[in-house]
C-alpha cells in the first residue's frame, strides 16, 4: 500500500538523523539570515559546546514530536485513519463474500460410467466410458537416481473429451465452467480407481456421470467425485486471507496509538531536557 511507503517504521530514525546532520550547520534567525553561532567563552570548552548544541537540536525535535502527539490532528491520527479505511474495505469484501447468492443448481443425468478397465502393469493405466466417449489415463513413471521406481507418479489423460458428455441444455454462460469441472472430476475419479486397484479395495458400485458433478448445496457450483467444491474452497481461502490481513492492519493501528501515547507522555521530560540544555549552552557562551 502507498501509505506504508509514506509512513514507514524507519521515519523516526530518518528524521532524527536529519536533525543530527543539521546540528553542525548555522541556523537562520527570525529574518531568515544565517549567522554564526557564538563561540564558547573558554576556547577549551568549544567541543563541549558543539556537543551540547547537537544534543539541543535533537531534544528540540523530541519536544516538537511530543507536542504533536498531544494535538487532535497529528501524523499518528492520519496513519490510523488510513488503516481504518483499509479495514473498512476488508469488511466490505468479507460481507460481499458472505452475501454472495448461490447459483441455480444444474444436475447431470445419471448416465452410467461403464467399461472400467485398470491395468496394473507398468505403466499403470485407467480407462472408462461415459456415454459415447472413451476416457483413458496413463501413469507417468518416475525413477530415482538408482534406476528404481519411486512413489506413484501422476496420471496423464490420453483420450476423452469432457465437453462431449455435457448435456446440450446446459446454459451457455455456465457450460464452459461445467466442462472444466467435469474434466478435473473425471481425473479425480480415474486417480481414485487406480489407488483402489493398487490397494486391493473394491471399485465403486454403479458410478454415473452425475456423481462427477453433484450440485454444491452451499454455492450452487459442482462437487467433484470426492465431494470437493473448488468455488467454496476458493472463497474460504479468500476469507482466510482477508481476515489475516485485517488482523495485521488492526495490530498496526494499535502500534500507532501506542507510539503516539508514548510520545505524548514524553512531553514534560522533553521540555525539561530542552530547558536544561539551553541553560548549559548559555553558561558556556557567557563564560
Amino acid at each position: 500500500m502507498a501509505w506504508k511507503r509514506l509512513f514507514g517504521k524507519n521515519r523516526v530514525s530518518d528524521e532524527k538523523s536529519a536533525a543530527s546532520d543539521a546540528a553542525a550547520a548555522p541556523e537562520p534567525d527570525g529574518g531568515g539570515i544565517v549567522r554564526r553561532r557564538p563561540p564558547a567563552a573558554d576556547p577549551a570548552m568549544q567541543s563541549r559546546l558543539d556537543a551540547l548544541r547537537q544534543r539541543r537540536d535533537m531534544a528540540a525535535y523530541d519536544l516538537e514530536r511530543a507536542l504533536a502527539a498531544r494535538q487532535p490532528e497529528n501524523p499518528w491520527r492520519e496513519r490510523m485513519e488510513l488503516l481504518d479505511r483499509s479495514l473498512a474495505t476488508i469488511e466490505d469484501d468479507l460481507r460481499t463474500l458472505d452475501e454472495t447468492a448461490p447459483l441455480p443448481p444444474i444436475s447431470l443425468p445419471e448416465t452410467p460410467i461403464t467399461d472400467i478397465e485398470i491395468r496394473l502393469e507398468e505403466p499403470v493405466s485407467v480407462a472408462f466410458t461415459i456415454g459415447p466417449e472413451r476416457f483413458r489415463w496413463e501413469e507417468e513413471i518416475d525413477w530415482d537416481q538408482r534406476g528404481g521406481p519411486v512413489v506413484r507418479g501422476q496420471i496423464v489423460q490420453r483420450s476423452g473429451n469432457a465437453a462431449a458428455v455435457v448435456p446440450p441444455d446446459v446454459p451457455a454462460e455456465r457450460r464452459g465452467e461445467l466442462e472444466r469441472h467435469l474434466a478435473e472430476s473425471a481425473s479425480v475419479f480415474a486417480l481414485d480407481l487406480r489407488d483402489r486397484a493398487l490397494n486391493g479395495e473394491p471399485l465403486p458400485e454403479r458410478p454415473t456421470l452425475a456423481d462427477l458433478a453433484r450440485p454444491c448445496p452451499v454455492c450452487g457450483d459442482w462437487l467433484d467425485w470426492k465431494g470437493h467444491c473448488d468455488t467454496c474452497a476458493a472463497r474460504a481461502y479468500r476469507r482466510q486471507t482477508l481476515r489475516a490481513e485485517a488482523a495485521r492492519l488492526a495490530q498496526e493501528r494499535d502500534d500507532e496509538e501506542e507510539d503516539r501515547h508514548k510520545w505524548s507522555e514524553r512531553f514534560p521530560v522533553a521540555r525539561k531536557r530542552l530547558a536544561d540544555l539551553d541553560a548549559d549552552i548559555a553558561r558556556l557562551e557567557a563564560g
